[in-house]
């Protein structure tokens, strides 16, 4: 067979591969060994399968939202982070808590390290090719009454329950618009024992109707996420405030 031949088959059965969705097996068939016809498949099935389990992933994680990429390897339990005895650090790291449909609340001052480690438990989750939306408080409350004033939340609102896990980063920063806190009560409520949420929070319950204006309405938020939740503390010195401080005195130094 001439080279030319040879070169348009080897397209030929890279653009049949291509054409059946086997992108994986497109770019790395040719790295493969030829030892014997089952060794041979199975290599060129291994390939196929992983590519796709990578596609997944990154599909999970664009699809989740996350405004940085934060991982478990990098967050430090401080001595200032009070964990409730009903859960671990090792429970937590595990995305363990998804499984029983239990929430976390993280609460403490900005800076903390409230946002990196919801961030980096809900990046896990995507890592094993599960569902996961991260959402500041006010952009989702923001996003519901966009949604809801097109007519098109309930669309939305099957989307968001084949999530497992939803963040709500940063709630009590703004004080919700009535519609926009009925709306986002309307989502936590419908997260009640079917999937996990994690909630950070600078301010106390106590301080929570401020931020949903209705007493009523907070109460009840409030109670069904007390229901199955482990609730965390932060307390102790902003990790942000530190690093200024360190680069200050770095500065000094030079």
């Amino acid at each position: 067979m001439s080279n030319h031949n040879h070169n348009h088959n080897l397209e030929a059965i890279e653009q049949t591969m291509k054409g059946l969705k086997l992108g994986g097996l497109a770019k790395e068939w040719r790295t493969v060994e030829y030892k014997n016809n089952e060794q041979y498949l199975r290599d060129l099935l291994e390939i196929e399968v992983c590519e796709r389990e990578t596609n997944r992933t990154n599909r999970m994680v664009k699809q989740a939202g996350f405004r940085v990429i934060k991982r478990i390897g990098d967050f430090i339990w401080k001595p200032g982070i009070n964990v409730p005895d009903s859960i671990t650090t090792e429970e937590i790291e595990a995305v363990s808590f998804v499984k029983q449909k239990e929430n976390l609340v993280l609460m403490g001052a900005s800076g903390t390290g409230k946002t990196h480690l919801a961030t980096a438990l809900a990046l896990h989750l995507c890592e094993q090719g599960r569902q996961a939306r991260f959402y500041t408080a006010i952009g989702l409350a923001n996003l519901l009454l966009e949604k809801y004033q097109k007519g098109s939340i309930s669309g939305f609102m099957t989307t968001l329950r084949k999530v497992e896990l939803l963040v709500l980063d940063e709630v009590g920063f703004i004080p919700l618009h009535k519609e926009a806190a009925e709306l986002l009560f309307q989502v936590i409520s419908e997260c009640y024992e079917q999937k996990s949420l994690i909630i950070t929070s600078n301010l106390e319950f106590s301080q929570w109707n401020g931020i949903f204006g209705d007493p009523k309405l907070t109460a009840a938020l409030i109670d069904r996420l007390i229901h199955h939740s482990h609730i965390l503390i932060f307390s102790g010195q902003s990790h942000r405030l530190e690093e200024s401080m360190s680069r200050q005195k770095g500065g000094k130094k030079k």
